[in-house]
């Protein structure tokens, strides 16, 4: 079992989590080793390996006039995909997996600067990577050579993130391009910088360095060079993609949460109804994404005195269905889950080896087993990247969907026509000042992004190889799109928490009732005028907003909603006057990243806000 104790993680090939995934990902001080019992299994499938090397030696030697046909082993004594027909000679037969890596480093960049990192994929992404791959190959499955674990091992101790540029796979073989830029660094090839928590920074092009120093930033003399299978086993799988889904996974379930709070802010912002929220209403449809997200929503707003207190028998869909779609996401998640705690535990190389064992489509009868024949390897296709291409896929639209109904929200508690009697923009004296108004005009943008991000990269399929790999998954496009609806996302629900965070203060610290006619247009011109908005203007909003005063605005939330203001008013301050506000944005989506607003509107609650689990697994 794998296990994490402190900053310590030991792999056993079969039960990585995702948590402990991210946890090496993102924190340099972790420390990984390999569990003992696996390691007899690499042993092990690394000696099979060897004899049906010694034996293909031998029988080729003894057949030096090829009169008799001499047993292939794919990847093993044959080429790579069009050229797996190809019987290598003994003499080449490692210089075959150095070949592969050689070779399939062609990736490409965003453009053609080498020295520019925004090429690259992040130091996070590849150290993932390196975690998913190692736990791959203690499986036992992949007849790799031990010392090529600990090199991995290494590189996470040491910081070692080979440069990996982001375009050139197509997800089947696998990752193979990036892949073979990670690893062609034992060769001496390609470039590689140095992370530590001391200077957790992105890299700039003075870090880089040539491969050829790994040995000395790793404090040896020497690095393992591949042999036979290893430059294989070493690049086949989708582990790029499955790397980035998990940590991927593991925002969204966070993101999900703060969905569900900024959908309780705004609700108390607006005074709507939690009628809707209603347990019953949910359990009589019974799925169990929107029955977590009502329970979350009315939690949230236990104790809140705003709620319930407008006139209007219903709300907005983007209030009334909130746990509807928030839901149908957080099942989305819960697939994707699923589909990426597998894959970090899969046996996805090729060929596979099974010591003791007859493929299926071996005679039971030894004797009548061709002698040409290969009755070692199992050739198969488990380095395809379809689960994680459509996962991702999927994951990407119900993000999107959460940035969708957000921005619906944002936009609700900025339009005096549909807020219910606070200002436009959420800003006193308009017309000089502006508020919002521009936040929502960049959430639109990002939602706009996120429906052309969100076309399948999965149903797209070029063959390679002529026409042999003639299905491939799109796996790490899939992925790569996948990241930037998650960013988006975070800051589309930063916005939303930003603006209903003010709202909720015109609400409760300038007692505006939602019963009370929006203020026409013309009234706003005249308060613009004398420099106030309707009875309340700049200087009474902000004292109604002081430091003072905000233990008296907070004291009308609910008890998760009201951690949720505090958390956000100790980073940005209420808005009096136009100011910059993509820094407040920042703010606000850098809490959400780092997960310090969902622990603290954890605290707060009784059972905090409902996780998500991966649906059933095998």
């Amino acid at each position: 079992m794998t296990q994490a104790r402190g900053n310590h993680v030991t792999l056993d090939g079969a039960s990585l989590t995702i948590d402990q995934l991210v946890r090496v990902a993102r924190d340099v001080n972790m420390q990984v080793t390999c569990d003992s019992i696996a390691l007899e299994k690499v042993n092990k499938s690394r000696q099979h390996i060897e004899r049906i090397v010694k034996n293909y030696i031998e029988a080729y030697e003894e057949n030096a006039d090829g009169d008799e046909p001499v047993k292939q082993v794919y990847g093993v004594t044959t080429g790579f995909g069009e050229f797996k027909n190809i019987p290598i000679a003994p003499a080449q037969l490692e210089q075959l997996q150095r070949n592969i890596l050689l070779s399939h480093a062609a990736g490409v960049g965003i453009n053609s600067d080498a020295d520019d990192p925004a090429n690259y994929f992040s130091a996070k992404v590849v150290r993932a990577t390196l975690v998913i791959r190692l736990n791959t190959l203690l499986k036992g499955l992949s007849g790799v050579q031990p010392a090529l674990l600990d090199f991995m091992v290494n590189c996470l101790h040491a910081g070692i993130i080979p440069l990996v540029p982001l375009k050139g796979s197509v997800g089947s073989s696998g990752d193979l391009c990036p892949m073979a830029h990670m690893f062609v660094t034992l060769l001496g090839q390609g470039r590689f910088y140095v992370v530590n928590q001391a200077s957790n920074r992105k890299p700039a092009s003075a870090d880089f360095r040539p491969a050829s120093e790994l040995p000395q930033a790793l404090g040896v003399e020497t690095i393992p060079l591949p042999g036979y299978k290893d430059g294989l086993a070493l690049t086949n799988g989708a582990t790029v993609s499955a790397a980035i889904l998990g940590m991927a996974v593991h925002d969204a379930m966070s993101l999900a949460s703060m969905a569900d709070a900024a959908a309780a802010m705004t609700l108390e912002a607006i005074c709507g109804r939690t009628r809707a929220f209603d347990p019953k209403v949910h359990h009589a449809r019974g799925q169990r994404g929107q029955i977590d997200s009502a329970a979350n929503i009315l939690s949230m707003i236990a104790g809140s005195s705003l709620v319930n207190g407008c006139e209007e028998v219903q709300d907005a869909y983007s209030i009334r269905c909130a746990p509807t779609v928030h839901g149908a996401s957080r099942d989305t998640i819960a697939y994707a889950r699923m589909v990426a705690q597998r894959e970090m535990n899969a046996a996805c190389d090729n060929p596979l080896f099974f010591p003791g064992d007859s493929p299926c489509d071996a005679p039971d009868d030894p004797t009548l087993r061709d002698p040409a024949m290969d009755w070692e390897a199992y050739s198969v296709g488990n380095f395809h990247g379809q689960p994680i291409a459509l996962a991702a896929d999927f994951l990407a639209i119900a993000l999107a969907e959460l940035a969708n109904i957000s921005e619906r929200r944002t936009q609700m508690l900025l339009d005096r026509h549909h807020n219910r009697n606070l200002p436009a923009n959420l800003v006193p004296a308009p017309g000089v000042n502006s508020g919002f108004m521009l936040t929502q005009y960049c959430a639109a943008s990002l939602v706009s992004e996120n429906k052309v991000l969100t076309h399948p990269a999965s149903v797209d399929s070029v063959p390679t190889s002529a026409n042999t790999e003639d299905h491939n998954s799109m796996a790490t496009i899939a992925a790569r799109k996948l990241q930037t609806v998650l960013a988006n996302t975070q800051a589309v629900l930063a916005i939303e928490l930003l603006v209903a965070a003010q709202a909720i203060e015109w609400r409760a610290g300038c007692q505006m009732k939602p019963s009370v006619k929006a203020v026409s247009a013309d009234a706003d011109a005249k308060g613009a005028a004398k420099g106030e908005y309707g009875v309340t203007g700049a200087k009474s909003f902000a004292q109604a907003t002081s430091d003072e005063n905000r233990g008296e605005i907070a004291a009308q939330l609910g008890a998760g909603t009201r951690s949720a203001y505090l958390s956000i008013r100790k980073l940005v301050a209420p808005v009096i006057e136009d100011r910059t506000l993509d820094e407040d944005i920042r703010r606000v989506r850098q809490s959400i990243e780092q997960g310090s607003l969902e622990n603290a509107i954890n605290m707060a609650l009784p059972n905090g806000l409902g996780t998500i689990t991966p649906l059933q697994s095998l």
